[in-house]
């Protein structure tokens, strides 16, 4: 039997090559880039420090924080407004490799986060994906896509936990108008939801919506950092319908508001500029047809004084033939007369059927666009909530007036100066330039004159 030339070492003697050949990077600090996934905390937080851009095959490597780093590590994150250290957010750790031979694992303890670092290359990548867009000519692509003058059918893309989606239909609901829409639900936090959140909105352009709304209620900067992702961006810019984003306040700025037809703050935003919308339509469209027949019936004006005056000049002619014929010609001059005078009393006829069909078809144009845009039952709660509010300012405003009334203080002893004008007087000066006045006691009022020398003060 022959011998196999291979060498034969013991596990122990295999962990100490290990251990030898990774000494660089177990006795020095080093950095390392990565997505957190699978968070397990006892005490001290394990998990894995996984490379996200890899397109086939994901490479990871066990990483654990130490119960004293990880209370500093979270409260610098808490300061920075970073999030927590959870499944899908991207960190640039610092730390050093470690061994566990009785469990044969390799792990990276991390000591602290290069939170400048993060920045810096969470913003080369936003950098890069505006870049690209631009030179794509795909940046303003959903900003051009053409917006229906009254957007109805909305399709929100959000998650169903939580309260954003229903801040945004309460606000729809309540406005009295026809608007139904559809929720997209899909997670809103972590970079790996990117997939996701980008397939329902592409799901969303399919279905033929008037308008797609992407909304989450603000978040920290790893939060958000979904919405810088390639994914996502693409997603909208390629869109077919347009998107209204509405992912936080005005200081949370990604990248998806920039490519994004309409970006604003919170949800209620969003809700409120669709119902001004609608509103604005209504009234347009009211102008347009109130001017239409203006223009209308004062051109029929024009057209009826024109055929009057003609009529006017034809029967003068007439006439003035008459009195230079003879008997016989007469009536046929007569009968010609009737023929225009009649002519003149149709042609008016006419003018004024033509006024009536058209403001009929005025009138069945609103008939037509008003119930297809309100919903009679919630327009009347509307109107009645409006009375509600407005009769609640008015009772508060009357309780206003009759706790600061000056005449209130005339019960407790006090009097009011008046002038011969009715105005009020409050100084010396005031009531030497009148002389005369009227004083306001608690039980009636009296005229006094004032004498030269009369007045101290």
């Amino acid at each position: 039997m022959i011998a196999d030339p291979a060498p034969v070492f013991s596990v122990a003697n295999l962990w100490e090559m290990i251990e030898g050949s990774l000494e660089p990077l177990m006795t020095s600090r080093f950095r390392l880039r990565g997505t957190i996934q699978d968070v397990a905390v006892r005490r001290h937080l394990y998990c894995f420090l996984a490379d996200r851009t890899l397109a086939t095959q994901v490479a990871k490597v066990n990483t654990v924080i130490f119960a004293a780093d990880l209370a500093r590590i979270r409260s610098e994150l808490l300061s920075r407004g970073l999030g927590e250290l959870e499944s899908d957010v991207e960190v640039v750790a610092v730390g050093r490799l470690s061994t566990y031979r009785p469990a044969g694992r390799v792990s990276f303890v991390v000591e602290q986060l290069d939170y400048d670092e993060m920045r810096r290359l969470g913003r080369l990548d936003v950098e890069r994906l505006r870049a690209a867009l631009i030179e794509e000519g795909l940046f303003g692509a959903n900003k051009d896509r053409p917006l229906a003058a009254v957007p109805l059918r909305i399709a929100v893309v959000t998650s169903e936990a939580g309260t954003v989606q229903h801040d945004f239909t309460r606000v729809l609901a309540r406005s009295g108008y026809r608007f139904s829409w559809q929720l997209y639900s899909t997670r809103v936090t972590g970079t790996q939801a990117a997939d996701e959140l980008a397939a329902m909105v592409k799901r969303a352009d399919a279905d033929g919506h008037d308008l797609i709304v992407l909304l989450r209620g603000g978040g920290s900067e790893s939060e958000l950092a979904l919405f810088n992702t390639e994914a996502v961006v693409r997603s909208v810019v390629n869109a077919k319908t347009p998107v209204w984003c509405a992912i936080g306040h005005a200081a949370d700025d990604v990248l998806v508001n920039e490519v994004a037809h309409r970006a604003l703050d919170v949800p209620q935003s969003v809700a409120t500029a669709l119902v001004e919308r609608v509103e604005d339509y209504l009234l347009g469209l009211e102008h347009t047809l109130g001017r239409a027949v203006e223009l209308i019936a004062a051109r029929l004006r024009d057209e009826q004084a024109h055929r009057r005056g003609m009529a006017a000049r034809v029967i003068g002619s007439c006439h003035a033939g008459l009195t230079q014929l003879r008997v016989g010609q007469a009536e046929q001059w007569a009968s010609l007369v009737r023929l225009a005078e009649g002519r003149c009393r149709g042609d008016g006829e006419e003018v004024r059927r033509l006024s009536q069909s058209l403001r009929s078809n005025v009138r069945l144009r609103l008939a037509h666009e008003l119930p297809r845009l309100l919903d009679q039952g919630e327009l009347a709660k509307a109107l009645q909530r409006r009375l509600e509010s407005e009769a609640s300012d008015v009772g508060r405003a009357r309780v206003w007036l009759e706790t600061y009334d000056p005449r209130k203080q005339l019960q407790l002893g006090y009097a009011i100066v008046q002038g011969r004008s009715g105005r009020w007087l409050t100084t010396i000066s005031d009531v030497m330039d009148e002389r005369l006045v009227t004083v306001l006691m608690r039980d009636g009022s009296a005229k006094v004159r004032l004498e030269e020398g009369e007045v101290q003060t």
